[in-house]
């Protein structure tokens, strides 16, 4: 099983995210792998759902791809909301939102993606192939987010 490491606390997970990404979010708090390190959403201007996959997508490329050496990174980085439930802790409630991310090898990915480039639509080549050999190199993370509670939004 590969390991990934949280992210670090930041000052305000706000301006890294706008200096990163260029994406601006209402947020504080933490990266949001637990209670302790909840996003705490103050605002959001887009549907629930749609917020809580930029965030996971931001996160995910932040731990599989940016922090880690070239050689280890991941490309093709895909968030899929799996359920939300409710959890209390010390009788406050958070939403935790379990997701699949799914990625390859990003030296990997970039070798699929120019293969299908060059040979989609010709004759020889085998599509049902190429995505099958893409499934195959593709690893799946079961994660987690702790969010603020979404309802009182």
């Amino acid at each position: 099983m590969i390991e990934f490491k949280e992210l670090d606390r930041v000052d305000s997970i706000k301006e890294v995210i706008k200096d990163v990404f260029g994406v601006d979010l209402d947020i504080s708090g933490g990266w949001g792998y637990n209670a302790s390190t909840v996003v705490v959403i103050n605002s959001i201007s887009m549907p629930k759902e749609q917020f809580i996959n930029l965030f996971a997508t931001i996160r995910a490329n932040i731990e599989m791809n940016l922090t880690l050496e070239k050689e280890d990174r991941y490309g093709g980085i895909n968030i899929s909301i799996e359920n939300i439930i409710q959890k209390k802790v010390d009788n406050i409630s958070y939403d935790v939102v379990s997701c699949n991310i799914k990625a390859i090898k990003e030296d990997i990915y970039s070798k699929f993606i120019k293969e299908y480039k060059d040979g989609y639509g010709k004759k020889e080549f085998d599509l049902s192939n190429h995505f099958k050999r893409r499934k195959d190199n593709t690893i799946i993370r079961e994660v987690e987010f702790w969010f603020n509670d979404l309802e009182e939004l």
